[in-house]
């Protein structure tokens, strides 16, 4: 089989099976080369229709021919690999496709600069913001990405995954994505996948989302994985929820052979370890093996004692740090890069500085980074704290408590207490722990119905009041089975919450009102409704009419169950979460007041608690809870785990004393000295250990800088596609009410008279992901893309989201198939042109000046052979390692001018003039430009310019020049320079971090790491010193003052 690669190169020949070989019917607009043999020139021209033997194809200016299927040729769909001999035979196309190809190629390449190489995160509809960037930008560069992310609760934990997981679409063609998440966030997890990153296509075929619970989808989807995410990771770990059994052993033994693994959760190591050594055994089994649990557990212990001192390690305790210096250079006399910044900040103290002198932050950051990249738990693990990330989450503003009176909830205590005392009377006379035991359930049982205020009636209590064995003494538990019925305990309760939530509407704040129980949910939905006359929203999973209270000013309340305490995004405005009943177990509030306080805008969440003075026991535990764990002023996730083993411990302890025993634990739990303070500072030192520092602003400044010119990278793209490529434009700007300039539209695929001068099939195949095919009747065979804006502002909008309206960027599907059409397309890649210019100055016939277009990257060859010799060169890998050099050097485009002795043109007038746009009407002077087809070709070589004698050759010695003078270019050296040392100081930073880590632990993995890494680097830094610089265009263009010779050039004469 031959395979036709240009007309000045001889045919490719591979020797292929020939029951491979099929006949094909060319495609409409395909691009068609032929051989003019009267002109002795090659012409380009586009497919009309394939008549089997003769093909109809339409040639510039108007002209088609019927050619024989042996006279046309048609490009391998590969790109062209230097268009340098296209213009030394003097085959070439007009300029303008030349000006729209570069003004993409170039708006591209400077987005893909700015984003690191990062194409998933320009294109998805999120916000911008550092420390999210930082986490994917610190995965996206690592050839093993297999991290835990543990920000913070409310920090957008799943916006990076998200990222993440588009990436991973992105770089493999065939990725298949399992995202394990717990069953009330399958909901919320395909919606954001869906409106954030645009991935509906993919759900359901490549990319599953599965619930926690759901065993058997996770089983039979495992073994095909190529990238597993997990969110709340800790549900699947712990003894609880099966542990090294149950579905934790399928993930365990599958996750080795995945290429990506991220888990997602905020749960501290401290009191938790063994669940956390279980997520770390998915990441690294081999640092991390289940059968180490008392290993590990004693490294988490031990950690304490370098958490205290780097808690210390702030600018305040600047008098003091040396004491601390001392402590950690005795820790780690071998950590070099640890003494060198010791070091370092011990001479910035000597200079007695203040607090904020920056050489003293600076210091201490450097050494507090080192730190936390070697002896966090693992180095994958990624935590930003919410103190380092001011401004995105809102804060608490503590409650309001509203109490009330109630003689049916003084029924109900009194009958409890009666029981109680009996009952505890009898069995400290000769109870067994077998009855001890059932009592206390019984007794559990019972707070949790009655603290729900239930508008349901008793409902289990009424299946344990025939339980004798449990409850003891029927008669008296038959009182609380009866007072749970009355009705007061509902209706008190509602008319508190009523004259407390009427200001509140007023007020134009959002209410969103928690019930444990359903049916009670369903009765005081009924209640504010009527009595307010106000619209109440009722949360339910399985309707989405709800969300209008997220979407819309005048829906002022929301009344959810318990079914809305996981998974919710209730974020933004002024919120106020409403306890209409107070749980027993303290985490429950946490969940419910982590719906509002979540990454995004919004003022400070207040909380409105019921608590009836009729029940001393409900008094006090509301008093725990605000005085002592301070659940409504802060965020409590962090305290999960003490929270759980505090509510187990008291339990016994209400049985026995009542509400004294909830007095006792708010006294031991209160204040700075309390066991929850301490509790606190102890896992802030931990956590400080683990966390990454405040994410440098540079990160996104280039970024956001490059986005919000949204108007340049509009116009760029508008060139190519429907200038030059002739795409059409459909209108859509009533999606988006009052987006302006940035109003949604579609491009469409144009076969009029003005037709898409692409094949439809490789438009499709290339582009399948960006297309709408969900057209209706009226728009038969019409093919269009999905609604595109280029403004972000509009993309995050709620009409753009719920009208499916995507970000055009790069990494856009739409982008990503243009980008691989355009490499793949000869078009723009040669053009020469005659510009008549009737002041031009200098030869009276004509000068001419060649043109060429670089894109400079860093050259990856060395890299991708270590990758290989690691046994590490996936695709996955390869993507890594081009995004760490372009985070090094940044790809760039650059066009060099040579005259026609070869040296380079600097004068900036002539520039401007060169630069100037092809334009085939002239100006007020008459300049116009003219395209060199083959019969002007003709013309210009009867001028006997004396280069065209040698004009190939010439442009040879050009194109070497060309790259010689780009090369050695003194602002590109230094650059390259600024670039390599920048690499080495981060490559000297992470391998010092690598060595530290690989001799705290002392295993083959972390050893093996380092040397891996210690050659990656290595070889990206000498591709940073000899850059690749593919040649993306070549032009050529005759400057001449003469409008006589211009007259010949254009066969007017």
């Amino acid at each position: 089989m031959e395979y036709f690669d240009s007309p000045t190169s001889e045919p490719v020949v591979h020797e292929i099976e020939s029951e491979l070989v099929e006949g094909v019917t060319l495609a409409e607009q395909t691009r068609i080369y032929h051989f003019d043999e009267v002109a002795g020139a090659w012409e380009f021209g586009r497919l009309l229709d394939d008549h089997g033997d003769s093909q109809l194809v339409q040639f510039p200016n108007g002209k088609a021919k019927h050619l024989k299927m042996e006279a046309i040729f048609v490009r391998w769909a590969r790109p062209i690999e230097d268009p340098t001999l296209f213009l030394a035979n003097r085959i070439n196309e007009s300029p303008r496709f030349s000006d729209g190809r570069s003004a993409f190629v170039r708006s591209q390449t400077r987005q893909r600069a700015a984003s690191m190489g990062m194409s998933a995160l320009l294109a998805s509809a999120v916000e911008l913001e550092a420390h999210q960037i930082e986490v994917v930008r610190r995965i996206l560069q690592d050839p093993v990405q297999r991290y835990l992310l543990a920000d913070e609760v409310g920090l957008g934990k799943t916006i990076e995954a998200g990222v993440l997981i588009r990436q991973c679409i992105l770089d493999a063609q065939q990725s298949n994505i399992l995202v394990i998440v717990p069953a009330a966030l399958v909901g919320q997890w395909r919606s954001e996948l869906v409106n954030k990153f645009f991935l509906g296509r993919c759900l359901d075929r490549s990319l599953h989302v599965v619930a926690l619970d759901d065993n058997d989808s996770i089983r039979a989807l495992l073994p095909d994985a190529t990238m597993l995410v997990i969110d709340e990771a800790h549900h699947l770990t712990g003894r609880k929820a099966g542990g090294a059994g149950g579905i934790y052993a399928d993930v365990a033994a599958a996750a080795p052979s995945i290429d990506r693994v991220l888990l997602l959760s905020a749960t501290p190591a401290l009191h938790n370890e063994r669940g956390f050594l279980e997520m770390l055994h998915l990441l690294d089994p081999e640092t991390y093996p289940l059968d180490g649990e008392d290993a590990f557990r004693r490294k988490v212990e031990s950690r304490q004692a370098l958490a205290e001192i780097v808690a210390g390690l702030t600018p305040e305790n600047a008098l003091y740090l040396d004491y601390t210096i001392d402590q950690l250079a005795a820790l780690f006399p071998d950590d070099e890069l640890l003494q060198e910044h010791a070091s370092d900040l011990r001479g910035v103290i000597d200079t007695m500085p203040e607090p904020d002198d920056p050489a003293l932050v600076e210091a201490i950051g450097r050494l507090h980074a080192h730190l936390s990249e070697v002896y966090r738990l693992h180095r994958r693990i990624l935590r930003h704290r919410r103190r380092s990330i001011g401004g995105l989450t809102p804060d608490r503003a503590g409650a309001e408590i509203v109490r009330y009176r109630s003689s049916d909830r003084a029924a109900l205590t009194a009958a409890i207490d009666d029981w109680r005392f009996d009952e505890a009377i009898k069995l400290d006379a000769a109870g067994s722990e077998k009855l001890w035991g059932d009592r206390v359930r019984a007794f559990w049982q019972v707070l949790d119905r009655t603290s729900q205020y239930p508008g349901s009636g008793p409902g289990m209590i009424g299946f344990l009041a025939r339980q004798t064995a449990m409850i003891g003494n029927p008669e008296r538990f038959a009182d609380i089975n009866r007072c749970l019925g009355r009705a007061g305990l509902f209706e008190d309760r509602a008319d508190a919450l009523l004259d407390a939530l009427a200001p509140l509407v007023r007020s134009r704040a959002q209410c969103v009102i928690f019930c444990s129980d359903a049916k009670t949910a369903d009765a005081l939905a009924t209640r504010i409704r009527d009595e307010l006359e106000i619209t109440v929203d009722r949360h339910d999973p399985q309707d989405d009419a709800w969300t209008a209270f997220a979407g819309a000013g005048d829906h002022p309340v929301l009344v959810c169950d318990r079914r809305a305490e996981e998974g919710l995004n209730l974020q933004g405005g002024r919120k106020v979460v409403v306890h209409y009943d107070v749980p027993l177990n303290p985490n429950r509030l946490e969940q419910r007041l982590g719906r509002a306080d979540r990454y995004g805008s919004g003022e400070a969440v207040r909380s409105l608690v019921l608590a009836c003075e009729d029940d001393p026991l409900e008094m006090a535990w509301v008093g725990y809870l605000d005085t002592a764990l301070k659940v409504f002023d802060r965020s409590v996730a962090s305290l999960q785990y003490l929270i759980e083993q505090t509510v187990r411990d008291i339990t016994r302890a209400l049985f026995t004393d009542g509400a004294e025993a909830l007095a006792d634990l708010t006294a031991s739990s209160a204040g700075e000295q309390g066991l929850i303070e301490r509790e606190i500072k102890t896992i802030d030192q931990q956590d400080a250990l683990d966390a990454l520092g405040t994410p440098p602003t540079d990160l996104v400044d280039e970024l956001s800088e490059v986005d919000e010119d949204w108007q340049s990278l509009a116009s760029d793209t508008t060139i190519w596609l429907e200038q030059t490529l002739q795409f059409g434009r459909a209108d859509e700007a009533r999606l988006v009410a009052g987006a302006g300039a940035s109003a949604p539209f579609r491009y469409v695929y144009s076969t009029s008279n003005r037709h898409t001068l692409i094949p439809l099939p490789t438009f499709m195949a290339q582009c399948a992901e960006a297309l709408d095919l969900q057209l209706g009747p009226r728009l038969g065979r019409t093919i269009r893309t999905i609604p595109y804006t280029f403004r972000r502002r509009t993309a995050l909008s709620r009409a753009a989201r719920a009208n499916g309206v995507a970000l055009l960027r790069y990494g856009d599907a739409l982008i990503s198939g243009m980008t691989a059409l355009t490499e793949a397309d000869d078009r723009g890649r040669s053009f020469a042109m005659w510009r008549f210019a009737p002041d031009h100055v200098g030869d009276p016939l004509a000068e001419f000046f060649f043109r060429f277009d670089f894109v400079l990257e860093v050259n990856t060859a060395a890299a991708h052979g270590v990758l290989a010799a690691h046994e590490r060169d996936t695709s996955a890998a390869r993507a890594a390692v081009r995004r760490r050099s372009d985070m090094a050097l940044a790809p760039f485009y650059r066009s060099i001018w040579l005259d026609r002795e070869l040296s380079p043109v600097k004068d900036e007038a002539l520039l401007a003039r060169l630069g100037r746009p092809y334009s085939v009407e002239p100006d007020r002077s008459g300049a116009v430009d003219l395209n060199l087809n083959a019969q002007r070709w003709q013309r210009l070589l009867q001028m006997q310019l004396p280069e065209l004698a040698y004009w190939g050759e010439l442009c040879g010695k050009a194109r070497a020049t060309a790259e010689e003078v780009l090369r050695a270019d003194s602002e590109l050296v230094t650059s390259l320079g600024q670039a390599e040392q920048r690499a080495a100081r981060v490559d000297r930073g992470r391998l010092g971090q690598l060595r530290a880590r690989s001799r705290a632990d002392a295993t083959e993995a972390e050893s093996a790491e380092f040397a891996f890494e210690e050659q990656l680097a290595a070889a990206v830094r000498a591709g940073i010193n000899a850059p690749r610089a593919q040649l993306d265009t070549i032009g050529a263009v005759f400057i001449s003052a003469s409008r006589s010779a211009t007259d010949r050039i254009s066969g007017g004469i």
